[in-house]
């Protein structure tokens, strides 16, 4: 029990280290970044490193498997330096029940990760966009999709849209039922209109079978309210279809905790949900895809090497290690593309790497 603990704890220092390591590097590169972004637009360099340090739980999540597999390297490597791997497994510990503490942590960090990692790093990027919208350096344009439908609005110095919709087809390049809601500076409400079907064609929508509501006529001297139906109607826009589908396809954006119910909501209003879907699916997997990045670094520096082989197996562990996480990227690709069941997109990879690096350990065991 106390060697168990005093493994758990040098496992743990280890992964702290190598998580403020990341964390260094992460703000230093990212924020040069952002300050030479900011300084391009005119603004002030400090605003750069503002939003760098909004951004820095996305990159630390990202960069969880990397921090993980250091940390056991750093980790296993120390003891086998100090003959204290030696002593355990001359007691009569084997390599497995050593990592047997190791791997609980790792799955609570992996659980950590994802139940409160996660709603964090969603926060993060919309106080990132915020933030950005403040500065005007990006458009106020705002999509949601909630239980009555898709809404959209898009604003300009003159007036605002607001854009309702009941449905869309899957690749979200056709609205149907659109109700547009148009508005003057003042907030005052202008003209409505009800179309039938709408997309975006370049810079301008598209609306088929409209009937039109004009609040504010100009011909008269007191408001009165016109109506009329078009076959087809015209307006100018400054979105785009890539603008719509980019709003709402970044799931990150969304807390892990409410992804089930946008799922369910992205269903009702015809989009397609399986980016999301999967999404989800790898974020139930990451404490195993940790797992296997831990047994990465454990496998490699398990055993004693002599003087001069360390750097070599360092090198071949950080390979692997990146070999798996490349393996885990084109599996969600191939998710993404339904080429390959969800499920095994996001569970496969983890699953594959916890086996083969067991078996490793086995057979060096046996050894």
């Amino acid at each position: 029990m106390i060697l168990s603990f005093y493994i758990g704890m040098k496992y743990l220092r280890s992964f702290f280290w190598s998580f403020l390591a990341i964390a260094f590097l992460i703000i230093l590169i990212d924020g040069s970044d952002q300050m030479a972004s900011m300084s391009s637009q005119g603004l002030s360099a400090v605003l750069g490193i503002k939003n760098a340090l909004i951004r820095s739980p996305i990159h630390l999540l990202e960069t969880l498997p990397l921090i993980v597999m250091l940390g056991s390297l750093t980790c296993f490597l120390s003891l086998t330096k100090n003959n204290e791997l030696i002593i355990t497994r001359s007691s009569g510990r084997s390599a497995l029940r050593i990592l047997v503490v190791p791997m609980c942590i790792t799955v609570m960090i992996g659980s950590i990760g994802t139940s409160i990692g996660n709603p964090i790093v969603a926060a993060s990027i919309k106080s990132s966009e915020n933030f950005l919208e403040d500065l005007g350096l990006r458009p106020k344009n705002l999509f949601s999709v909630s239980a009555d439908g898709i809404w959209l609005r898009e604003t300009s110095d003159i007036n605002q849209v607001v854009v309702h919709a009941n449905r869309t087809n899957a690749t979200g390049t056709e609205l149907f039922d659109l109700t547009f809601f148009q508005f003057d500076g003042e907030d005052n409400l202008e003209r409505r209109i009800f179309a039938m079907k709408g997309r975006i064609n370049e810079d301008r929508w598209e609306l088929k079978f409209a009937k039109i509501w004009d609040y504010n006529s100009e011909t008269t001297l007191i408001n009165e309210i016109r109506f009329e139906e078009k076959p087809a109607v015209s307006i100018r826009t400054n979105l785009t279809q890539d603008q719509i589908l980019n709003s709402f396809s970044d799931p990150r954006a969304i807390s892990f905790w409410s992804i089930p119910n946008f799922i369910s909501r992205l269903e009702i209003s015809g989009f397609s949900a399986t980016r999301h879907k999967l999404f989800y699916q790898n974020e139930l997997s990451r404490p195993l895809f940790l797992v296997a990045m831990m047994l990465i670094g454990a496998a490699f520096s398990l055993r004693y090497t002599r003087f001069g082989q360390t750097g070599l197996r360092i090198l071949v562990s950080v390979l692997v290690g990146f070999v798996l996480f490349s393996l885990n990227r084109v599996a969600i690709s191939l998710g993404e593309a339904q080429q390959i069941p969800i499920t095994l997109a996001a569970h496969g990879p983890p699953v594959a790497g916890i086996l083969i690096t067991l078996g490793l350990l086995l057979h060096l065991e046996d050894g």
